[in-house]
């Protein structure tokens, strides 16, 4: 198969290591995602202390209480719950509220003793919380070919790779079971193979757009990445900075360079505004900082166009998180690295 876009590959802790599949498309995947069911816990066998001890005594108080990520650890092995919020606490049982089923983590800090994690919501039905994804075009390789050879019908779960025209990867999500398989009535000589995809693992349709995009090559039209906000915004950044340094211009010391600041409205389109009146559409600065990007540009002049947009929006933006830096801030980290500043 020519310039596959996608690739199936095993789960964590399967013990096959080779790619199961190549695949030309995918239909289905691009939706916006489910947000995750919040699921109740009771930590059982528990020793609070610290931010989970004053939580605790918050909860006991106020009915509930914010914790954001718990990790516990149960019996050596660490497990993480997502924007958790702590519920009270009876005996040596504390129970919590978190987002989706809690994942491993590898040597945490400060992890909280627990004897024993149970769920105590009900899990819901697979058909409320998968839907089905078809990769179109699959040329099957290894197991799962030997399983199709041999009429299976089913194949247990897998991950998937976004691959670029090159075939290097550059996404890699849970997929789920794969349920079913067809000959492909578009590829011949290959198949589609169906899979009970989870929704809250869709990709939002920006996202795909923007892999789209960056799939052959960097995309040439200047001002591309003012088509996508948010969350989008940030996808672009990657992608662009996954293509690497390649062919950018060399940068002139003394240079002047003209950034237009018309949608300058937070740190990611600065990135973009910015990397893109230095170095060319579809590129960016590496993340790092104002600082880091005023190293690198030490000594050139950056005129910034409708800077009193920037001015005006920049670190007073809804955020969560890091504070975001303001205006004056992001100026200062320039100017201390060197560059001079022409505010128009």
């Amino acid at each position: 198969m020519r310039f596959p876009r996608y690739a199936l590959v095993p789960a964590p802790g399967d013990p096959a290591r080779h790619v199961l599949a190549l695949c030309a498309d995918v239909a289905g995947l691009f939706a916006e995602p489910a947000r995750p069911t919040r699921v109740r816990y009771e930590l059982r066998g528990c020793e609070p202390r610290g931010a989970l001890s004053r939580a605790v005594a918050q909860a006991v108080v106020e009915g509930t209480a914010p914790f954001g990520t718990l990790v516990v650890d149960l019996h050596g092995t660490g497990w993480a719950l997502a924007d958790t919020r702590v519920l009270g606490m009876r005996g040596d049982v504390v129970t919590v509220e978190a987002a989706g089923a809690p994942h491993r983590v590898h040597h945490p800090p400060d992890p909280v003793p627990c004897g024993n994690l149970i769920r105590v919501t009900p899990a819901a039905p697979e058909e409320e919380t998968h839907t089905d994804v078809t990769f179109v075009g699959c040329s099957p390789r290894g197991e799962l070919r030997d399983a199709l050879d041999a009429g299976a019908d089913h194949f247990r779960e897998v991950r998937y790779q976004g691959l670029t025209r090159t075939g290097t990867g550059h996404y890699e999500g849970e997929a789920g079971r794969i349920t079913g398989w067809d000959t492909s009535t578009r590829h011949r000589g290959l198949v589609d193979l169906t899979l009970s995809f989870p929704r809250t693992r869709l990709v939002p349709p920006a996202t795909g757009e923007i892999w789209d995009l960056f799939w052959r090559a960097r995309p040439a039209e200047p001002g591309t990445w003012r088509r996508f906000t948010g969350a989008a915004r940030g996808e672009w950044l990657d992608r662009a900075a996954a293509h690497g340094p390649h062919g950018s211009p060399e940068l002139v010391p003394g240079a002047t360079y003209h950034l237009d600041g018309t949608d300058v409205v937070d740190e990611d389109s600065f990135r973009c505004a910015l990397g893109e009146a230095v170095l060319g559409p579809g590129r960016c600065f590496p993340a790092g900082g104002a600082g880091a990007i005023g190293e690198e540009l030490s000594g050139a002049t950056v005129v910034w166009h409708h800077a009193d947009v920037a001015r005006v929006c920049l670190g007073v933006l809804p955020y969560s998180g890091r504070r975001p830096a303001t205006f004056q801030e992001l100026v200062e980290e320039l100017t201390d690295a060197g560059v001079r500043l022409v505010l128009d």
